[in-house]
């Protein structure tokens, strides 16, 4: 594999799973939680988040519109 199509397959790989974290929560938020309690329930699913990761992305889904919180 050329460096070229390294660097292509870890572009796509790394935008599926921002895909996949993304509809986790959104699937983990089915019902109101705090953040740490979504992170233990993410963790217990096989999906692993750091606080820095999981907290930004819940900004972002909010801005978008995508969840409400307090």
């Amino acid at each position: 594999m050329s460096q070229d199509e390294e660097l292509l397959f870890e572009s796509l790989r790394l935008e599926l799973r921002r895909g996949s974290l993304i509809l986790a929560v959104l699937a983990s938020l089915r019902t109101e939680q705090y953040g740490y309690s979504l992170r233990v329930a993410l963790n217990a699913a096989g999906v692993e988040m750091e606080e820095s990761t999981l907290y930004p992305l819940l900004r972002r889904l909010e801005s978008q519109g995508l969840l409400d919180s307090e």
